[in-house]
């Protein structure tokens, strides 16, 4: 294969690939737009319930004191 027919191989592929793009880009943007939707739910469902688990609740030091000697009680 020649240099020349290597150009015309690649330039060939290159329109393909443009003329694929501009066809099918808005199911692209949109299928992208749908996957960064589903990416930004689960995120805020995840802050949300480590948010709850981490700050959620009535807890005080006695409490956490009485479940670490439980801890400590059921290893024994």
């Amino acid at each position: 294969m020649t240099a020349k027919t290597k150009w015309i191989i690649y330039g060939a592929l290159a329109l393909i690939a443009v003329l694929l793009i501009a066809i099918f880009s808005k199911n692209i943007v949109n299928g992208l737009e749908n996957l960064f939707v589903k990416i930004a739910i689960y995120l805020i469902v995840f802050c949300a319930g480590w948010l709850l688990g981490r700050f959620g609740g009535n807890r005080s030091k006695k409490d956490d004191e009485r479940n670490a000697r439980n801890i400590t009680q059921a290893q024994k």
